[in-house]
């Protein structure tokens, strides 16, 4: 079973209210930077199915752009239309829930009601929350709530990541800022001590971590200097965390990187579709079609066959909890 970690859907009247028109894409902002284009596949539903057919993939992980800085009620309506997705089509989408997490127990509140009552898999997130990291103290109660709900947390780059002023031309916030961010997110979580307190934390970081692979080791040596006292090495608690395999549109060297510091039971495969693989908001020319060459170079990897299938679903359907045929 090949599962998408990474697939956005965005309930198709919600997305006409942020002013997506049908032929056109449509980039909203913050700020004046640009945060998120939409077009017409990013809430058309049976393209998606169409497209998960062209793909070669079986199931796609739904996660919604409007829905990780969105109002309580905004992520109610998401949460409902992802449930009835999940209802109507449940052997190709499982759905995550959108929670205000900075609004805390309202976000609790309707945490509970999405996974419990729901059925919902799992919780996105960003990297950043209204700007504040994610080892915040304000948020220990939202993992807290996660752990005992027993659910992964799909943590996707922040669509305009806050504190980095050279970063704010050329685009450089989408193409290069969001990947320093989960690089930061992925440290801070481990430097702040969130992996001590929560141990059993189920943490999906997007876009192997940022690439943060390709300074692994500078962190592992030089984690000393974080003035937090750490029950155990930096590597541990690094190898707690699982990484999808997104954000790179099937790059080869991405994906060579990341396995010289992420052991390959901690991946999972994702594409980022829409935004990848569509050419919709993109200039390589991949397609749909083009995501079974990723899929193609994963499984001619020189690893042990159980391990390639963990990476293309197997783990992400245990950590989904799902019944794989």
């Amino acid at each position: 079973m090949i599962i998408d970690f990474q697939h956005h859907y965005i309930p198709q009247k919600l997305a006409e209210q942020h002013g997506a028109r049908r032929g056109e894409k449509v980039v909203l902002t913050e700020g004046g930077t640009p945060k998120f284009t939409m077009h017409d596949r990013v809430f058309d539903l049976q393209q998606q199915l169409r497209d998960l057919e062209v793909s070669g993939m079986d199931l796609a992980v739904l996660s919604c752009p409007l829905g990780w800085d969105a109002s309580l009620e905004d992520c109610q309506r998401i949460n409902d239309e992802y449930a009835a997705v999940q209802q109507e089509h449940g052997d190709h989408f499982a759905g995550l829930a959108h929670v205000p997490v900075h609004e805390g127990k309202t976000a609790l509140r309707e945490l509970d009601r999405a996974i419990t009552q729901l059925g919902l898999r799992g919780v996105t997130i960003m990297s950043q929350i209204k700007g504040a990291t994610l080892d915040a103290p304000a948020f220990r109660e939202f993992f807290a709530k996660t752990v005992e709900l027993d659910i992964p947390i799909f943590v996707h780059p922040a669509l305009v990541p806050h504190g980095y002023a050279h970063a704010m031309d050329y685009d450089l916030i989408r193409i290069i800022g969001r990947e320093l961010d989960l690089s930061l997110a992925v440290t801070r979580l481990i430097a702040g001590g969130v992996l001590d307190a929560f141990p059993a934390l189920k943490l999906v970081m997007a876009h192997f971590g940022g690439g943060i692979a390709a300074i692994k080791e500078r962190l592992v040596n030089k984690a000393y200097r974080f003035g937090t006292r750490l029950s155990r090495p930096f590597d541990d608690y690094f190898g707690q965390l699982y990484f999808d395999m997104a954000g790179f549109e099937g790059g080869p060297a991405a994906l060579q990187c990341a396995l010289t510091g992420i052991k390959p039971e901690r991946l999972v495969f994702a594409t980022d579709y829409p935004q990848d693989f569509t050419g919709v908001v993109t200039n390589t020319g991949k397609g749909s079609a083009q995501i079974r060459d990723y899929i193609q170079s994963v499984r001619d990897l020189p690893l042990p066959a159980a391990a390639i299938e963990a990476m293309l679903g197997g783990t992400a359907a245990r950590l989904l909890k799902l019944r794989v045929s």
